[in-house]
């Protein structure tokens, strides 16, 4: 099978653009995304540079080779700052300007320039730390488990697979004296990048919908103000869980928090003192407890943790601890060190005594208790 090379610049080129706008059309729905439209950005440098390697003896070969092949090399390093955005980092220009500042240079080395063998051996060599320090990026450096993550990590990883046999039989095989006479390698090495761009571009949207589809989850589920779960996503949750320890004959110990005098905290300080303190509180709650256990918000100011495998005197010296760091240390506001308080009612159960509402009553009595009591106290239900 014959591939030509012009045909397949075409098909790069055309394909880049499209690419590109298809990534542009997805930016507009969600312009935060600065990965977008970096990637596009990325895409479009790429078609750009295939039309000027196109136009290979009709322009400059300062152009079609020089600047087409550091286009190419430049577009690496945007989509290599494009992931490094979608992982929430800061950019990193240099890989932009320094990749494509070494391969001018060489240009300008006889040995270099007037070898085709040796330009793609070059460009070989660039192209391959590019796409690994993009495969490591995309997979080390994320904070997330999403499920395209690993699928859009192997595009380059394997495009980099491929770059390592492209520099060896760059340097080992006859290869005609310019990239247009074509040859199955030629071919081959053109006909890469576009099942890459193209597989890339189909993966990159998925990841993409993917993670925006965990925030819409994320934000449904959690109180937008101290990012805990909210009302409903604790009760649900929560209640599956206990039903599951039930099955498991797993102990479970119920908190249920209530800030003192809250109402008198917002007129006198105002209703941002009070989002203060219910932040506040939250970090507390979070720091205090594990992973595994949960914590939600359940009303304005009243909160719940469910700790999970935990015991009546682990989940007292808990709560103690709670209310001890949060009563010790005043939050600050407007110029204020506010003191504020909370109360607690805790309530353990194990195996088949664990029902859910049964412990959500009992832990609110326990809590009501310590309010009776003066505040500021943690009251522990009879299990």
């Amino acid at each position: 099978m014959t591939l030509d090379v012009s045909t397949l610049l075409v098909v790069l080129a055309v394909m880049s653009q499209m690419a590109a706008l298809s990534l542009v059309t997805n930016w507009f729905q969600r312009w935060p995304d600065r990965h977008v439209v970096m990637w596009a950005l990325a895409l479009q440098v790429g078609a750009a540079s295939c039309v000027l390697l196109l136009l290979r003896g009709q322009i400059p070969d300062f152009l079609s080779i020089g600047i087409a092949n550091a286009g190419t090399l430049a577009a690496l390093g945007i989509t290599w700052n494009g992931a490094r955005a979608f992982n929430g980092r800061s950019t990193r220009w240099w890989p932009v300007v320094a990749f494509p500042a070494i391969w001018m240079i060489a240009m300008e080395v006889p040995a270099i320039g007037d070898s085709l063998a040796h330009r793609i051996a070059l460009g070989s060599l660039l192209s391959l730390i590019l796409s690994l320090m993009l495969a490591w990026e995309i997979w080390a450096k994320g904070k997330d488990h999403l499920v395209w993550r690993m699928p859009f990590a192997c595009v380059p990883a394997l495009h980099a697979v491929f770059l390592v046999f492209r520099f060896i039989a760059a340097l080992t095989l006859d290869l005609p004296p310019d990239l247009l006479d074509g040859g199955p390698f030629i071919g081959l090495g053109i006909l890469e990048p576009i099942l890459v761009m193209f597989a890339a571009t189909i993966i990159g949207l998925r990841l993409s919908d993917e993670r925006l589809k965990n925030i819409l989850k994320r934000a449904a589920l959690t109180d937008g103000l101290t990012g805990l779960l909210n009302h409903g996503a604790f009760m649900d949750l929560a209640r599956e869980r206990v039903e599951r320890a039930r099955d498991q004959n797993e102990l479970i110990t119920l908190l249920l928090f209530d800030l003192d005098r809250f109402k008198q905290l917002n007129d006198r300080y105002g209703h941002a003192a009070g989002d203060e303190a219910l932040k506040f509180f939250s970090t507390i709650v979070q720091r205090c407890v594990s992973e595994a256990d949960f914590v939600g918000r359940v009303g304005g100011e009243e909160f719940a943790a469910l700790l999970i495998g935990c015991g009546a005197e682990r989940g007292r010296q808990v709560a103690e601890r709670i209310r001890a760091e949060f009563a010790g240390d005043p939050i600050r506001h407007a110029g204020h060190r506010i003191t504020v308080t909370v109360s607690v009612g805790v309530m353990t159960v194990c195996g088949q005594r664990a029902d859910f509402e049964s412990l959500m009553v009992a832990a609110d009595e326990a809590l009501y208790a310590a309010k009776r009591g003066g505040r500021d106290l943690v009251f522990q239900a009879a299990s």
